[in-house]
């Protein structure tokens, strides 16, 4: 499993990369459900697979929510249950990543989570391993979290989708609106400015420009084409 290793800085805690790596997995996402619809996924552990519809998709397991109970249990906790050790490369890679960083949670085998915090989980795992895309699945008495690869969730360079992608990851998560924002940018490749009040970025010819409060929050967002 390669780490995208872009963004990450030595002290940096779950918080953090997820400021920095939450924008990116938010697109995929919403690029993934442009894709498939309202289909619902069946994952296929034997198969390595998750399906909506006629729509298939390669996986790997992370780790999964007892909705009963509010656990996370990781897929690399196996012996018990014994998954397909092909499946769980991914989540030994980030066990492993874990252990370097000094990240709690990516250490612990299981944990009390809410579903919120298992998708801000599986978003930050999913961008910082290069993944299309990740979903949640209803399988038996649990909800199983895998990240997925796709040649059909292809990124675009345009100015709207990142001020949409940007003003929504802001107002949905608890975040760093300057790391998320530089972040996003940096990660995407684009230029980005920052002044007193302001920052710009500048996608292609086109530029979005975001206004800051003395705090370095987001209060507004514009696109102006070339």
């Amino acid at each position: 499993m390669e780490l995208n290793s872009l963004l990450i800085e030595e002290r940096d805690d779950l918080q953090d990369l997820f400021s920095k790596y939450g924008a990116l997995a938010l697109e995929k996402q919403e690029i993934l459900s442009n894709l498939v619809g309202d289909a619902e996924p069946e994952l296929d552990i034997e198969n390595g697979t998750v399906r909506f519809n006629n729509m298939e998709f390669p996986i790997q397991l992370i780790g999964f929510l007892d909705p009963n109970e509010f656990t996370w249990s990781w897929a690399w906790d196996n012996k018990e249950i014994g998954f397909p050790e092909e499946l769980i490369e991914e989540a030994k890679a980030v066990k492993e990543f874990g252990e370097k960083q000094n990240i709690s949670q990516f250490i612990e085998n299981v944990f009390s989570a809410s579903f919120n915090e298992a998708h801000i989980l599986t978003m930050t795992i999913s961008s910082l391993f290069d993944n299309d895309a990740y979903c949640a699945v209803n399988y038996g008495s649990f909800v199983f979290f895998v990240t997925i690869k796709s040649d059909d969730i292809q990124l675009t360079d345009d100015p709207d989708v990142f001020a949409n992608i940007i003003n929504d990851f802001h107002r949905r998560f608890e975040i760093n609106h300057r790391k998320a924002l530089k972040s996003y940018a940096e990660i995407k490749g684009y230029e980005y400015k920052e002044r007193d009040d302001f920052s710009l970025v500048k996608v292609g010819d086109d530029r979005v420009v975001i206004g800051l409060t003395e705090r370095k929050n987001i209060q507004s967002i514009k696109v102006i084409k070339a």
